[in-house]
């Protein structure tokens, strides 16, 4: 199991720090970030406000995240993102949300597609919905290795309400990788 703990700042400035431990998964399988932490930044309300209006959500912007999955033997190839839940495809993150957009997955240095979500846009890349499991595949088929690499996508939004602070306000959420 890979934890993924996040805390934010925002005060008129809003903001995220992910941090990283490593762990070993009960199936021999370690999960590793490609970076310890993750920071969105500090922003004002105003400086959220000077970007278009997306259903009266605003943006953090969007940090990429390189996932491995390294096992010591061959197996079914399975990534569980656990992560409290804001509806069925963001994550809560504080006041705001997290979405997780899955840009690529690999298996022993081949492209692979994923099981259980489809690609929501020309580019390929799919929104990873609460409870639901990463599965690589091909043709449908589900994939074994020993090795997994998985590139996502991480964006913070927070409505525009929800950006009227008085105060220091943390925007956080602890996610859990964990490979099967």
């Amino acid at each position: 199991m890979h934890r993924l703990n996040t805390g934010t700042i925002g005060l008129a400035l809003l903001s995220a720090v992910f941090l990283a431990d490593q762990a070993q998964a009960q199936s021999g399988c370690a999960v590793r970030l490609g970076q310890p932490s993750i920071d969105f930044g500090a922003m004002t309300r105003g400086q959220l406000l000077q970007q278009p209006l997306d259903n009266d959500q605003l943006s953090f912007g969007r940090r990429r995240v390189q996932i491995t999955v390294q096992c010591e033997r061959t197996v079914a190839l399975r990534l569980d993102l656990a992560a409290p839940a804001a509806d069925t495809v963001d994550y809560r993150f504080g006041a705001g949300v997290l979405r997780v957009h899955v840009l690529a997955v690999r298996v022993d240095g081949k492209a692979a597609q994923w099981l259980g979500f489809e690609p929501g846009s020309a580019s390929g890349a799919a929104v990873w919905p609460t409870g639901q499991s990463l599965i690589p595949a091909r043709a449908g088929v589900a994939l074994e290795g020993q090795r997994m690499d998985v590139e996502v996508e991480l964006e913070g939004r927070v409505g525009s309400a929800q950006t009227r602070v008085a105060d220091l306000t943390r925007f956080g959420i602890d996610l859990r990788f964990q490979a099967y």
